[in-house]
């Protein structure tokens, strides 16, 4: 069977569509202050709970409480999730604030997960690994737009 393919010279070619527009410094570090602001009680609440969990590995905390503790700390890590899934955000920022959203969906997984630690590590590592990845990713659009950095432990 013969294959034909057209050509039409030319006349309708399909030009790339324009570049966004730009955002303000301002509106840029708002976006990103949102972000981290919205994030922080998680930052926040991780020391008590990684603590509860040493304590646990260590035999001085019950399985129960630390599953307790755990549910505690998965509402916080709900809370942000909800918080970063309705911030608005633009051009670059939409990667990092993706990469947010999974680390608090790891997060939260890996918490539901207790006690089983099978279960819990591939995905406390996987939110650990997305919350690295998304500062990263904030820091270097600040880098370049020269805007203050963010502290380092604003996500963690």
């Amino acid at each position: 069977m013969p294959l034909a393919v057209g050509c039409d010279y030319g006349k309708r070619r399909v030009e790339p569509p324009p570049p966004p527009p730009k955002v303000s410094f301002l509106a840029l570090d708002r976006e990103h202050q949102r972000l981290v602001r919205d994030y922080e009680p998680v930052s926040s609440a991780l020391t008590g709970y990684e603590l509860a969990f040493r304590d646990w590995r260590l035999g001085r905390l019950s399985q129960a409480e630390l599953v307790r503790r755990a549910r505690s700390y998965a509402g916080v890590v709900r809370h942000s999730r909800a918080l970063v899934s309705g911030d608005r955000t633009t051009g670059e920022t939409r990667r990092a604030k993706g990469l947010l959203v999974e680390s608090l969906s790891a997060r939260a997984a890996a918490l539901a997960a207790l006690p089983s630690l099978s279960a819990y590590r591939p995905r406390w590592n996987r939110s650990v690994v997305a919350a690295r990845a998304g500062l990263t990713v904030l820091q270097d659009i600040r880098d370049r737009a020269r805007l203050i950095p963010l502290p380092e432990d604003a996500v963690s």
